[in-house]
C-alpha cells in the first residue's frame, strides 16, 4: 500500500516536472526563434554588406554601453532621492502647519474654559436672582422672601454634603444595630452555668 502510493506521488511528481519543463522549452524555443535567430542573421547580413558601418556600431553600441547604464542607474537615483526628499518636506510641511493649528486650537481651548467660569457664575447669580424675584412676588415683599430663599439656596448648596452625611449616619446605625444583634445572639447561646456564675461575680462586686 505504501509503495503504490509512493510510486503515485513520483508519477505526479514526473507529470508536473515534465510540464514545467515543456512550458520553459516552450518560452525559451519562441524567444530563440522570435528574437535571437532573426537579430543573429541581420548581425551577420550586416556585417557581410555593411563591414565597415556594423564595425563602427558594433564598437559604438560596446563602448555606449557603461554610459548608457551608469545614465540610466544615475537617473533612477535622482528621481528617488528627490521623491525622497519632496515626501519628507511634505511630511514636515504638513506637521508644521498641523502642530501650528494644534497650539491655536489649544489656546482656544483653553480661552473657551476661562471664560465659561464667568459665564457659568452669571447663569448662576441669574438664576438665583429670577428665583428671588419669583418668591419675592410669591410671598409679597422683599423681606419675607428672603429668608425662603436663603434656605434654598442653602439647601442646593449643602444637599449633596447632607445626602452623604445621611447615607454615613445610617450606615453606622446599621453597624451598631448589627453589633447588638451579635452580642445578644452571644449572650443567648451561652450555658447556664456561665449565666449563673456571671450572676454570681455581678453580685459579689457590688458594694455591701
Amino acid at each position: 500500500m505504501n509503495d503504490s502510493n509512493e510510486e503515485t506521488q513520483d508519477d505526479l511528481l514526473y507529470v508536473y516536472f515534465d510540464k514545467s519543463a515543456s512550458v520553459v522549452r516552450h518560452s525559451v524555443g519562441r524567444f530563440e526563434q522570435g528574437f535571437v535567430r532573426p537579430t543573429t542573421r541581420y548581425i551577420v547580413d550586416s556585417f557581410a554588406q555593411h563591414p565597415i558601418r556594423s564595425t563602427f556600431l558594433a564598437t559604438y553600441a560596446t563602448l555606449s554601453a557603461l554610459p548608457v547604464l551608469s545614465f540610466i542607474g544615475l537617473s533612477i537615483f535622482i528621481f528617488s532621492t528627490f521623491i525622497f526628499f519632496a515626501l519628507s518636506a511634505a511630511v514636515l510641511a504638513a506637521l508644521s502647519v498641523v502642530l501650528f493649528l494644534g497650539f491655536w486650537f489649544a489656546c482656544t481651548l483653553c480661552f473657551i474654559l476661562l471664560l465659561s467660569i464667568p459665564i457659568a457664575a452669571g447663569v448662576f447669580i441669574a438664576y438665583l436672582l429670577l428665583r428671588f424675584a419669583f418668591l419675592a412676588k410669591q410671598e409679597g415683599s422683599v423681606r419675607s422672601a428672603l429668608s425662603p430663599w436663603a434656605q434654598e439656596t442653602k439647601s442646593r448648596f449643602y444637599k449633596r454634603h447632607t445626602a452623604e452625611e445621611q447615607l454615613n449616619g445610617d450606615a453606622r446605625r446599621e453597624s451598631d444595630g448589627e453589633t447588638l444583634v451579635v452580642g445578644s445572639i452571644v449572650l443567648d447561646q451561652a450555658s447556664p452555668s456561665e449565666k449563673v456564675g456571671n450572676t454570681d461575680t455581678s453580685f459579689k462586686a457590688e458594694p455591701q
